[in-house]
């Protein structure tokens, strides 16, 4: 039996072994998030000195900006068209795979595929395949649609983009969850007559909620974030119909050096992302709860 003070010796030697990591964390993440929480509120030149304090101004200079109240529609437009297209993909996937089966390792490698392709590759396969009226999707469909040209399409191409960049993980993280769950209920569900129908919406649903859930979260985080397609597949365009929250970050903080902008957004953008944690936290204690 551990003694009080061979547990505090342990303690001890816990956290030196996380203190690398703790250190890493303070300079890397800690440190500039309240960089920029400060320089929100601060007037700062495009060199990085300090001019004065600012207030509020950089975020109502933010929002009076037409084009960043435009991009939050954009984005919320975009989490919109993707995330019920890759919440529904990716479960019907893993509920097709779910049982193990002679040839199920061919459709479970057709399905991993495409964590293999980089995200700057996939993007640049989407624009060959829908540029120009001539593209390859049009001659497959047998459509004229200028898909990347115009405002309601190229939002649409960007979805189903982001769905193939999340869709590996994703269905990774379920199918994991399904093959989880006690064979033994499984079995004592068939002996008293469930069909699959049944015994997926009674049992194995109910069991991978939790997941579903983190999975959901996480592709809203995605969605939230999505900057580097945008920037390889549309640039933002056409007339600015594409350009997220994210993009427009890009094209202030790096491209225009308005130090202003980069702080407020970072600040919003992590106020999000809290928020988001936050309900998956809070939804994975109700689930302990439960159980």
């Amino acid at each position: 039996m551990l003694t009080l003070s061979d547990m505090r010796t342990e303690n001890g030697k816990a956290y030196v072994l996380l203190m690398p990591s703790l250190i890493l964390a303070v300079m890397f993440s800690f440190y500039p998030l309240v960089k920029s929480v400060a320089g929100s509120f601060l007037t700062i030149s495009q060199q990085g000195e300090v001019r004065g304090f600012a207030g509020l101004m950089n975020y109502i200079s933010l929002f009076s900006d037409p084009a960043f109240p435009a991009s939050i529609r954009h984005t919320l437009l975009f989490i919109l068209m993707f995330l019920p297209l890759n919440t529904a993909l990716t479960l019907l996937a893993a509920i097709l795979t779910r049982r193990k089966t002679r040839w199920g390792g061919i459709a479970e490698y057709i399905f991993f595929m495409p964590m293999a392709v980089s995200l700057s590759s996939l993007s640049l396969i989407f624009r060959e395949m829908f540029r120009g009226r001539v593209s390859v999707i049009n001659q497959i469909l047998d459509t004229d649609i200028a898909w990347l040209d115009s405002p309601g399409t190229a939002l649409l191409v960007l979805a189903f983009l982001g769905v193939f960049l999340d869709f590996g993980i994703d269905y990774i993280l379920l199918l994991s969850s399904f093959r989880r769950i006690d064979r033994n209920i499984l079995e004592a569900a068939a002996l008293d007559g469930a069909g699959n129908l049944r015994t997926l919406i009674s049992i194995e649903l109910p069991e991978i909620r939790t997941m579903l859930s983190v999975t959901v979260f996480l592709a809203a985080k995605d969605a939230l974030l999505i900057s580097a397609p945008v920037m390889i597949l549309t640039q933002g365009g056409p007339f600015r119909s594409t350009e997220t929250i994210m993009y427009y970050y890009y094209l202030e903080a790096f491209r225009s050096g308005n130090r202003g902008a980069e702080s407020t957004i970072t600040t919003l953008i992590t106020i999000i992302a809290v928020i988001i944690m936050a309900m998956i936290a809070s939804r994975r204690k109700n689930d302990w709860k439960n159980i």
